[in-house]
C-alpha cells in the first residue's frame, strides 16, 4: 500500500483511493488479461512469432522465390543436381542457398512451397475436426439421451480403430488430392474434440445462468449459441493449436510412405521421401525438411502450452 492510501485511510478517505485502483485493475478484459500472461512466457511468444513468419512466408512463397531465390520450385537442372548449399553455377547466378536436389532444383524455394502445402493441410484439417467435433459434442452434450448415447457410443468405435491404418487405407483406397487429404486426416482427428466439447457442455450447462436463460423463455439455440459455446471456446483454442502439430506429423509421415501429397507438388514430407536415398551422398537434403518439421512443430506445441496457462481461469493472478 502506497503512503498516499495510508494518509487516505487515517484521515477517513478509503473508499475513493482503493476503490479506483481496484477499478483499474479489474477494467481489463478477459483478453488482455491472457494475453499479459501469455507474453510473460517467453517460449510460448517466440513460438507465436516464428509461426506466424512460417505463415508469412508460406502465403508469399511467390515473392519469396521471384526476389529472393530467384528460382521456381518446379525448375530443374540435372547438371546441376545434389549441389551443397551456397552454390552458384557462374558468378553472375543466384545462389542456391540450401544446395539442390537430385533434379537440380532449388531446395529453399521447394521447402518455402512445401510450407504451404503442409501449413494448408493442417489448418484446414483443424477446421474441419472442430467443425464436426463441436457439432458432434453440442449435440451430445446438451441433448443427452438417446441421441447423446448414439453420438458417443459411435465416437468410442471411432477412437478403437487405430487411427493410422485407418489413414491408409483410405489414402489407398480414394488416392485424395491436396484438399481432400484434409478430409482425410480430419475423419480420424474429430473425435477428441467431441469429448471435449460433450464435457465442457455437460459442466457448463448445469450453471445457474443457464437455468436463468431457461426461465426467461431463451430458446435451445440461444442459450448454446449466446450462453454454452462462447464459454467452452478456450479449450477448444488450446486443442485446435495442439492439434495443428499433429496434423503436420501424420501427413509427413503419409508423404513419406507414398501416401500423401504426391510429387511434384512440394511438401516436407514428401521432399524426406525423395532424399532418403541419398542420405549419404547429400545429407542435407534430409536435414532440410526435417528441420522444417521439426522447428514448426516445437514452435506449434509451444505456443499451444503458452496458450493453455494463459487461457486458464484458475491461474488468473
Amino acid at each position: 500500500m502506497s503512503v498516499g492510501e495510508e494518509r487516505a485511510i487515517t484521515v477517513g478517505e478509503p473508499a475513493v483511493g482503493i476503490a479506483e485502483w481496484y477499478a483499474v485493475r479489474e477494467s481489463k478484459g478477459l483478453f488482455w488479461e491472457a494475453w499479459d500472461r501469455f507474453r510473460r512466457d517467453k517460449l510460448a511468444l517466440a513460438g507465436g512469432v516464428l509461426i506466424i513468419l512460417l505463415v508469412v512466408l508460406a502465403l508469399g512463397a511467390s515473392l519469396f522465390s521471384q526476389y529472393v531465390t530467384h528460382y521456381q520450385p518446379y525448375e530443374q537442372d540435372l547438371w546441376s543436381n545434389l549441389k551443397s548449399p551456397g552454390f552458384q553455377k557462374a558468378p553472375g547466378e543466384p545462389r542456391h542457398w540450401l544446395g539442390t536436389d537430385e533434379l537440380g532444383r532449388d531446395v529453399l524455394t521447394r521447402a518455402i512451397y512445401a510450407a504451404r502445402i503442409s501449413l494448408g493441410v493442417s489448418g484446414a484439417t483443424v477446421l474441419i475436426a472442430l467443425t464436426v467435433g463441436t457439432l458432434m459434442g453440442t449435440l451430445s452434450g446438451f441433448y443427452g439421451g438417446v441421441l447423446g448415447a448414439v453420438i458417443m457410443r459411435f465416437v468410442d468405435i471411432m477412437l478403437s480403430i487405430p487411427a493410422f491404418f485407418l489413414l491408409l487405407f483410405i489414402a489407398v483406397v480414394f488416392s485424395p488430392g491436396v484438399v481432400a487429404f484434409s478430409f482425410v486426416i480430419a475423419s480420424v482427428s474429430w473425435m477428441g474434440v467431441s469429448r471435449l466439447v460433450r464435457g465442457e457442455f455437460l459442466s457448463i450447462k448445469a450453471l445457474d445462468y443457464v437455468d436463468a436463460a431457461r426461465v426467461v423463455g431463451a430458446s435451445n439455440a440461444r442459450i448454446i449459441f449466446r450462453h454454452i459455446l462462447p464459454n467452452a471456446t478456450t479449450p477448444l483454442i488450446v486443442a485446435a493449436t495442439l492439434m495443428s502439430g499433429n496434423v503436420i506429423l501424420i501427413e509427413t509421415a503419409l508423404s513419406y510412405l507414398g501416401m500423401g501429397v504426391q510429387p511434384p507438388t512440394p511438401s516436407w514430407g514428401n521432399m524426406l521421401t525423395k532424399s532418403a536415398q541419398y542420405l549419404y551422398k547429400a545429407p542435407f537434403l534430409v536435414f532440410i525438411p526435417g528441420f522444417f518439421i521439426f522447428i514448426t512443430v516445437l514452435a506449434i506445441n509451444l505456443m499451444g502450452n503458452g496458450l493453455r496457462d494463459a487461457l486458464d481461469p484458475r491461474l488468473k493472478r
